[in-house]
């Protein structure tokens, strides 16, 4: 007998209720309601999925109720973002999403609201005309663009016209903050904005990197395989991409410390730093150690990688990875003694930035970022990346990385640094885009500074 006590939907909107973009607790919140529903994968879906389309949802209900959001109650709101979310973005029978959520509304208030909400939802049905329609076929006003090449059509307009409003367009379709689409209209102009824009809305995809230090891509593949987890190796990365991962921290050969979960773009940056057996090397935004654990299995586990965060409370984090994947050759250190540490070979110094690259997978970043935290960003990311080159000895490296897309914190910041550093050099720089398809990924960016 299971414990189970919640369906997804009203897991879902547990998770809703509680949810608060400032903290960006949607992962906690999901593994506390997690447990407590058969079908943990519905429960993510549905939640980031609210949060992932929650301006264009959010403005959707205002419309077709014909009420100010601030009219209606918080619990009663999220009700209706599940079911908007549902019938617009996943196609879910119709039927079957108004007729459970009018129930949760009934149960979290009244007959009188359950009435409110059946009578809304019954008019969104009423407003859908055909849930897989041609994008090119369609007026752009009528049509929720779901896939490049599919969309949810209406008999009503539901956002501006793409011709003529294509700033305004892309932020309402796909839920990003206006100001964040003009800064990528104006880097990377219309089209290559729309593939990010379709990018950041994606369900993103699950890979495993390989402990090397415990096996390889094929034997991984072999061993999940063996335990009945759907999942297919990604030839070009050498990691394995997970189809329905289900509740991966239970995987018996994730306890053994087989992999990682780690972004196919973010697994090329420690690479790209190239660590060598025998180095010391500091890692100073370690937490949760993903890139930590990298470098560690790229050296062989031999030599010194001392690795901090600012936020000592996550060091924890790392420690938990470390011993996991059966490492040794990492030292953490809180980082008022890291302080005193200096003279390594290479430092990798993963900033705090935007998580522009990372929409699909940080939603919540969306509902938060503003253009003041850019500026704020900024300023940090200079000094961090001072205060990493002021550690390496000559001919010393360090490599830069974010997870952002937006040139003011990555090769800006770096030209910057070097153009007042004249005993540093740019070696190689990556960047990436995220994409969508079979082997998705996330956007990020990479450089390798030298001392000479």
């Amino acid at each position: 007998m299971n414990n189970f006590q919640l369906g997804s939907r009203q897991a879902a909107l547990q998770v809703l209720n509680n949810f608060n973009a400032a903290e960006h607790n949607s992962a906690e919140l999901i593994d506390k309601f997690g447990g407590k529903t058969e079908n943990r994968a519905s429960l993510v879906d549905i939640t980031l999925g609210v949060i992932r389309n929650s301006i264009f949802i959010d403005s959707f209900i205002s419309q077709i109720s014909g009420q100010p959001l601030k009219n209606i109650p918080r619990k009663i709101l999220n009700c209706f973002r599940i079911a908007v979310y549902e019938m617009i973005f996943t196609g879910q029978a119709q039927y079957a999403v108004v007729d459970e959520v009018v129930e949760l509304a009934k149960k979290i208030g009244s007959k009188k609201a359950a009435g409110f909400v059946n009578a809304v939802l019954r008019k969104v049905c009423a407003s859908i005309k055909n849930q897989s329609a041609e994008l090119n076929k369609s007026d752009s006003r009528k049509i929720m663009p779901l896939t490049p090449e599919i969309g949810c059509e209406f008999n009503i307009d539901i956002l501006p016209d793409e011709n003529k409003h294509q700033a305004e367009y892309l932020s309402r379709a796909f839920s990003l903050p206006f100001w964040l689409v003009e800064q990528f209209l104006n880097q990377y102009g219309y089209q290559q904005t729309k593939n990010i824009c379709f990018a950041s809305n994606r369900r993103p995809s699950v890979y495993a990197r390989p402990n090397k230090l415990k096996t390889t891509p094929e034997k991984l593949l072999n061993i999940l395989k063996l335990n009945d987890i759907d999942c297919v190796l990604d030839e070009e990365y050498k990691m394995v991409k997970l189809n329905r991962p289900g509740n991966i921290a239970e995987f018996e050969s994730f306890k053994a410390g087989f992999f990682t979960i780690q972004d196919k773009t973010a697994s090329l940056v420690v690479p790209l730093l190239n660590p060598q057996v025998g180095w010391k090397v500091f890692d100073i935004c370690a937490a949760p150690g993903t890139k930590t654990t990298h470098i560690a299995e790229l050296m062989g586990d031999k030599g010194l990688i001392i690795a901090t965060d600012k936020d000592n409370s996550r060091l924890r984090r790392i420690d938990e990875n470390i011993q996991r994947l059966g490492i040794t050759s990492v030292k953490v250190l809180s980082y008022d003694n890291f302080l005193k540490e200096k003279n390594a070979d290479a430092v990798l110094v993963d900033v705090p930035c935007s998580n522009t690259g990372v929409l699909a997978k940080r939603p919540e970043v969306r509902l938060r970022l503003n253009k003041k935290q850019m500026e704020e960003l900024a300023k940090i990311q200079r000094q961090l990346l001072a205060n990493a080159c002021a550690l390496v000895t000559k001919g010393g490296r360090v490599c830069y990385s974010t997870c952002s897309i937006l040139k003011q914190e990555n090769s800006d910041v770096v030209n910057n640094f070097i153009s007042q550093n004249k005993k540093f050099t740019l070696e190689r720089e990556k960047f990436s885009l995220p994409s969508i398809g079979i082997y998705d990924c996330d956007g990020g960016y990479a450089a390798i500074i030298t001392k000479s």
